[in-house]
């Protein structure tokens, strides 16, 4: 309840209490510049909330977009890559695995489709970044006996991106791909 003091004669708020609600609102305003709109828009973060919130890194992308990377506007992405579709064919003996992998900047991607033929296969889909280690990697889906997917792929750093199928069974199996989209190149190593 508000104290009828706070009120003036017509029941309408005193001036009083008008500088205190615009106090608040401001104060609450300048506190969403400091902690949200500065670390996002600008990359300014005084107080460190904008990089525990990952807010800095709006404005990270925003800058690499500024800097030839690709651009977003509303729904519309523009890419510098050409547009690329494969259609490959990859038999597998028994207990045989293969890989195919593209080659991918940072927010490229492309809408996939694989079956196997012949039963079901090993498949870890993964990415590495250039002139890494072997065997360091970054899976993205692990199944033990997987007969096909279908999706789509944005990749989430600069580096080789791609499938390794392994037929764990004794009958052959071909792994039929196709892949659309935005990548440098696509092959088997």
């Amino acid at each position: 309840m508000h104290d009828i003091s706070d009120l003036d004669p017509d029941g309408l708020p005193s001036n009083r209490r008008l500088v205190k609600a615009t106090l608040v609102a401001l104060a609450i305003a300048g506190a969403l510049l400091v902690t949200t709109i500065l670390p996002a828009e600008y990359g300014i973060d005084p107080t460190g909330v904008g990089k525990a919130t990952g807010l800095t890194a709006l404005h990270a992308s925003g800058v690499e977009a500024a800097a030839g990377e690709p651009t977003a506007r509303g729904p519309l992405r523009e890419i510098g890559t050409p547009y690329r579709s494969n259609t490959l064919t990859v038999p597998l003996a028994p207990h045989q695995g293969a890989e195919i992998k593209a080659v991918m900047d940072q927010g490229q991607g492309f809408v996939f489709q694989w079956k196997a033929e012949g039963g079901p296969v090993y498949v870890d889909m993964h990415g590495e970044p250039p002139d890494a280690p072997q065997d360091v990697f970054t899976s993205f889906r692990v199944a033990e006996s997987l007969a096909g997917a279908s999706g789509s792929f944005t990749a989430p750093f600069k580096g080789v991106h791609g499938w390794y199928w392994e037929n764990r069974g004794d009958t052959p199996v071909t792994i039929h791909l196709q892949t659309s989209g935005f990548y440098e190149t696509l092959y088997m190593p």
